[in-house]
């Protein structure tokens, strides 16, 4: 694509600029006339517009209100040998970006057009990017068929046309959150705007206060540099705030005060710096229960509670668990160039049973795995229940008991298998036994808890819990 400048003035001036010089798909427009230079402006769309202001004639000021009204978005640069304070004012006030000697402007214009450019290029890039992504996130090509889905959609598409309400997320792990997420933002946005996301749970309260908001020069030993912050780059666009409920107090407190104010300060910095983006955040937490803890602030809690979108687990979802497995499959089965083509009847049947507590990154996962590991066509059940026990060791890499659990380790060790009964004796234990309650908490099927039962010869009357 050609790099468009449009220059009205003296034409006689235009071989000193050097315009074309080193300037890769420049296309250069011309005029010493108003009327003409209004004609292509329209016509052309330049990306750049030069103005010399020593050509009276051309009328420059009256030129720069008439194009600005057509184009308001141009960015436009002054020429002059000696611009006047009063003229630099007027034409600043008239939108010119900047303004350059014309007797400097050969190089300093050559430099100026070239950053331009190699600008217009990344943002085209981003553009092309930005359609591609916003295509493959339409709502429409999101798997979803059940009632809970469909109302998750309803909220989506009236959220869309309203780009700076915040949205809180909630969901259990693993439910698709981050895509919703994107999904929303893309569709709320016709042309590239930025989209950045953190992990609230990922970094150390110092790290996270200086990723979300920058940090000044010195404000700490290794601050050799100034650092915008995630706030700053989301300018203009979506900040994702993943995993909210883990949010560090000292953290919520100055997020807080960045949504009521819109403005932040960099960590050692005075300044304060307005921001305008939207914000998602998303929690596989109970945010109430947090609250009543104490570990989570109630004013954050309402200013982000602005729309609620809540995402159903997959368990819920109905026949959504076979169209999701079926889109992994293919998926799947393309990357690996597998011959795999469906599923038995039996493990349709027991993709339909089973409660798939990691919901759909369980679901994806376990296919990978199925695709990766399977020589036949046919998914059958026996590959399936292979694949879904092989995420046991899921259990002991989440704190998801809310238990502490302690276990003595002896001189010679111990095995998987010895940890897990220990894990599973003492939660069932916590819950008086109750099996439903304590796959939950496992966040395993109730069949398997009751198979590891029977595998490690559990029962409330062992001796391991005698009080």
């Amino acid at each position: 694509m050609n790099f468009k400048t449009l220059y009205i003035g003296d034409t006689e001036k235009l071989s000193q600029l050097k315009l074309l010089n080193n300037i890769a798909n420049h296309a250069m427009f011309s005029s010493s006339r108003k009327e003409n230079a209004l004609a292509i402006a329209t016509r052309e769309k330049p990306d750049w517009l030069l103005i010399d202001f020593d050509c009276v004639e051309c009328e420059p000021l009256d030129f720069l209100r008439q194009v600005r009204s057509e184009l308001p978005d141009l960015k436009m640069i002054g020429l002059a040998e000696n611009p006047g304070v009063n003229l630099i004012m007027q034409a600043t006030r008239s939108g010119i970006n900047e303004f350059v000697r014309m007797s400097d402007a050969s190089q300093k214009l050559a430099d100026i057009l070239r950053d331009l450019q190699h600008s217009q290029t990344e943002l085209d890039r981003g553009q092309a990017f930005h359609r591609r992504v916003k295509s493959e996130l339409d709502f429409s090509n999101i798997i979803g068929d059940s009632e809970p889905m469909q109302r998750v959609f309803e909220v989506l598409r009236k959220v869309t046309h309203r780009k700076w309400v915040t949205v809180l997320v909630r969901g259990e792990t693993g439910t698709g959150k981050e895509l919703i997420a994107k999904a929303l933002h893309y569709q709320c946005f016709e042309d590239f705007h930025p989209f950045v996301e953190i992990n609230c749970n990922a970094l150390p309260e110092t790290l996270l206060e200086s990723e979300l908001f920058g940090y000044e020069k010195g404000a700490f030993t290794d601050a050799k540099t100034r650092k915008i912050g995630l706030f700053e780059a989301a300018q203009n666009g979506t900040i994702f705030l993943d995993e909210i409920g883990d949010m560090p107090p000292a953290v919520q407190v100055k997020l807080l005060k960045a949504l009521e104010e819109k403005k932040i300060r960099r960590v050692g910095g005075t300044e304060e710096i307005p921001i305008n983006c939207r914000i998602i955040a998303a929690t596989n937490k109970d945010l109430q229960a947090a609250i009543a803890e104490g570990s989570f602030r109630s004013d954050l809690y309402y200013r982000l509670n602005v729309v609620t979108i809540q995402l159903p687990p997959l368990r819920d979802r109905g026949n959504d668990i076979l169209l999701i497995a079926n889109h992994f499959l293919q998926q799947y089965a393309k990357e690996y160039d597998s011959p795999i083509k469906g599923f038995s009847d039996d493990a349709t049947t027991m993709l339909r049973s089973y409660d798939w507590p990691g919901n759909i990154r369980e679901l994806s996962h376990t296919i990978e795995r199925i695709v990766l590991l399977s020589d036949g066509d046919t998914v059958t059940k026996t590959a399936l229940a292979e694949a879904i026990e092989s995420e046991t060791p899921l259990l002991l890499t989440e704190n998801r008991t809310g238990a502490d659990i302690e276990i003595d380790i002896p001189e010679n060790g111990i095995s998987f298998d010895e940890i897990e009964a220990i894990v599973i004796r003492s939660v069932l234990k916590k819950n008086n036994w109750n099996k439903l309650k304590t796959s939950q908490m496992l966040r395993i099927a109730r069949t398997r808890l009751d198979r590891k039962i029977v595998k490690y010869g559990l029962s409330p009357d062992g001796p391991e819990d005698a009080e």
